[in-house]
């Protein structure tokens, strides 16, 4: 399968994925878990998080809502 199937942007990634509602599952999910699970659960939430920020932000300097 080539790279030719993917959506190209230039300037931000481009995604289908919910940012903050990937973050929100992956807390639920942490708060489900145990141990190293947990904390690999909270990681990727945080990860997610902050996409989310950064592309609110983005919208926000762009004048976006």
């Amino acid at each position: 399968m080539g790279l030719s199937r993917w959506p190209a942007r230039v300037g931000r990634m481009y995604t289908k994925y919910d940012p903050q509602h990937e973050a929100e599952a992956a807390m639920k999910r942490a708060a489900a878990s145990e141990g190293a699970d947990r904390q690999r659960l909270i990681q990727l939430a945080l990860a997610w998080h902050e996409l989310a920020r950064d592309r609110r932000d983005e919208r926000a300097d762009c004048g976006h809502s």
